[in-house]
This record gives C-alpha cells, sequence and structure tokens, in this order.
C-alpha cells in the first residue's frame, strides 16, 4: 500500500506538484478502503439477516434474557444505594446536630465572656421584674387601704 514515489528535491524542498501527486493519491487510497469497508459490512449484515432467521431469533432472546438480568441487577443497585444514601443522611443529621451544639456552647462562651446576657438570662430577668411589679402593686394596694382606714369618718364623708 505504501508506494514509494520518488520526490525531486531543489534546495532542499520537495516539488510542489509531486507533494499534491502524493497527497492525491493517499487520499485517493483512503476513501477507497473506507467504501471497501462499508461495502463489505454491508454484504455481511445482508448475508446474516437473510440467511439466518434463528441468528436473528437467539439475538433476540439473548436481548431479553440480558434486559430482565439487568433489571434485577439495576433494582439490587438501587436498593443498595438507597441504604447507603440513608445512612449518610442518618449521619448527616447526627454531624449537624453536633455542629449546632459544638456552635452553640462556643458562641455561649464567647457572649458569656464579653458578658453579654443569653436569652435565658433575659427571660429569668423579665419573670424577676414581672414579680417585683406585682409586689410593688399589691404594697401600692395595701398602703392605699391603710391610708383610707386611718382617715377619719369626716374626712371618708368629705370625699
Amino acid at each position: 500500500m505504501a508506494e514509494q514515489v520518488e520526490t525531486v528535491v531543489e534546495n532542499g524542498q520537495e516539488n510542489g506538484a509531486n507533494v499534491f501527486t502524493r497527497v492525491g493519491n493517499m487520499a485517493v487510497k483512503t476513501f477507497m478502503v473506507g467504501l471497501g469497508t462499508v461495502g463489505l459490512a454491508q454484504d455481511e449484515l445482508k448475508k446474516i439477516w437473510e440467511g439466518s432467521s434463528t441468528f436473528v431469533n437467539k439475538l433476540e432472546e439473548r436481548g431479553e434474557s440480558m434486559s430482565d438480568s439487568g433489571r434485577e441487577r439495576l433494582n439490587k443497585q438501587r436498593e443498595t444505594l438507597n441504604h447507603q444514601v440513608e445512612s449518610r443522611q442518618g449521619q448527616v443529621k447526627e454531624l449537624s446536630t453536633k455542629a449546632n451544639e459544638s456552635f452553640e456552647k462556643a458562641s455561649g462562651a464567647v457572649l458569656k465572656s464579653a458578658n453579654v446576657p443569653t436569652s435565658e438570662d433575659v427571660q429569668t430577668l423579665s419573670k424577676q421584674i414581672d414579680s417585683l411589679n406585682r409586689k410593688v402593686d399589691k404594697l401600692r394596694k395595701e398602703q392605699q387601704e391603710m391610708a383610707a382606714a386611718k382617715a377619719t369618718p369626716e374626712e371618708a364623708a368629705q370625699e
């Protein structure tokens, strides 16, 4: 296939016409090889198709068998993957919970060291303030009642 073509070399360069001829011959040979391949493939496929319906039946049966076994393998892989995903989700939830707890502890430590009250501190103080307000209201009411009791009946009549 590799035919040697003599080249005329002038000052270290091939003659342009000779290069063109070599390239053209190579392109034609390549094209012919491609056509020959396609032709042979067509002929062989035609022989298989026309000459053997049993071969086609065997191919069909083999395809169905592979399809069934492939479906089974796919279902097994799907189950395995689902189990792995569920396991990983559990791990992620656990890690997320631990990370949140660590963050809360760390942020609480930072707030405590900066003397910033936490929400629990604020709630406790609010409850104490409410309790004190109730006691103050109760004392005011008692003082008013005592003041009213000490008042003379004349003063009470004037009011």
